[in-house]
């Protein structure tokens, strides 16, 4: 609630002064375009500032051209407007406005309406007047928003956790195919989730990057933090995939179930310790919880060792036990290698933070050819 306060409280403020000003500098009583470009422009990042403001800028201006034109040419009749209103449209195509698209025709049947001339000239300035005071807002008054981000990690790997913990809960008793089903389902919506989360962190990193920060090592252990997260859902998936085929055979023997039952709920606590770790920027609070993953990484190990002594004792179905452990082995791996950057980002340098843009794409690449392998 604070947040949204604060965010109602700045779009206030950024549409009075950019109404203020306009009136002072313009020969105009109201000028509502000032305030409306304002509000539009103000983004949770700079770098979405920039682009909506470069955006609403070039879309305006396209608008007051073609009225402009075709004002000159044919004046204001009912067919004038529907061809201005074409045109606008042909125009915003052609310049790839994409979101600021409608603003072009808008635009143009706003100027064609009070006329051309000083009328054309004042909604420029208006509109460069309110992504001016939009733009020094944001750079003043926005925050590197880091917080969001770790709210939005932390409450991913709660999801995942939880998971965990229900397919262990699950395996008290024989699971039947509604409770596999149910797992099923839960998965793919966390291959839907993770969309929120990565916002979440580009927006923290955009912000900060346009500030003239370099990532901050908790920054950069949030990015670390979202890459293993994303990566341990195909393997949830799989692990699921491969409790539903072993319940199929009927062959779940009790003490099996509950050796299982404990490494996942082992691994759910991992998961969350991990989270937890990734998301506090307190060094000692981060040292004391990286220290409990620790602990939590080598239990879990033993817990699954020992489940695999006892699923040797069964060769007949070793091909669905191995694959089960191959699951196991992943997450565990997994949690194991994002722990480094947590223990390490105490002692990152500035300079060593900075990823080229390259690197940047090329992880988002990889990100999305791994979404549409879920998917498949």
């Amino acid at each position: 609630m604070p947040e949204r306060l604060t965010s109602i409280a700045r779009l206030v403020v950024t549409a009075m002064a950019a109404y203020v000003i306009a009136l002072v500098l313009l020969d105009t009583r109201a000028p509502t375009l000032a305030p409306l470009t304002a509000m539009l422009v103000v983004q949770v990042s700079l770098f979405r500032t920039l682009k909506h403001a470069g955006g609403r800028i070039v879309s305006v201006g396209a608008g007051v051209l073609v009225s402009v034109v075709m004002s000159g040419l044919f004046g204001l009749s009912w067919w004038s407007l529907g061809l201005s209103v074409a045109v606008a449209l042909g125009l915003g195509h052609l310049l790839k406005l994409r979101e600021h698209l409608l603003e072009v025709p808008i635009s143009a049947m706003l100027i064609l309406q009070f006329g051309t001339g000083p009328a054309a000239a004042d909604r420029i300035v208006e509109t460069l007047i309110g992504a001016a005071v939009g733009l020094v807002t944001v750079f003043v008054a926005t925050p590197t928003r880091l917080r969001p981000a770790e709210r939005a990690i932390a409450d991913f790997g709660g999801r995942v956790a939880g998971l965990l913990d229900d397919m262990a809960a699950g395996l008290a008793a024989e699971p039947g195919p509604e409770a596999v089903g149910r797992w099923m389902d839960q998965a793919r919506k966390l291959t839907a989730e993770i969309h929120r989360v990565e916002a979440a962190v580009d927006t923290a990193d955009e912000t900060a990057r346009l500030r003239g920060r370099t990532l901050t090592g908790h920054s950069r252990a949030l990015r670390e933090a979202l890459d293993t997260l994303e990566r341990a859902i195909p393997t949830v998936r799989g692990l699921a995939r491969s409790i539903s085929d072993r319940t199929g055979l009927r062959l779940w023997e009790p003490g099996v179930r509950e050796r299982l039952a404990s490494v996942l709920h082992d691994l759910a606590q991992t998961t969350r310790d991990y989270a937890e770790a990734a998301t506090t920027c307190c060094p000692a609070e981060a040292e004391r919880l990286t220290g409990e993953l620790d602990r939590s990484l080598t239990e879990g190990r033993r817990m699954r060792d020992e489940l695999g002594a006892v699923l040797r004792e069964d060769p007949g179905h070793w091909p669905l036990h191995g694959e089960l452990l191959v699951h196991l082995d992943r997450l565990l791996d997994g949690l194991r290698d994002g722990q480094d950057p947590l223990v390490h980002r105490r002692n990152i340098r500035p300079h060593e933070t900075r990823r080229p843009i390259v690197s940047r794409a090329a992880d988002r690449a990889d990100r999305v050819r791994a979404r549409a392998t879920l998917r498949v």
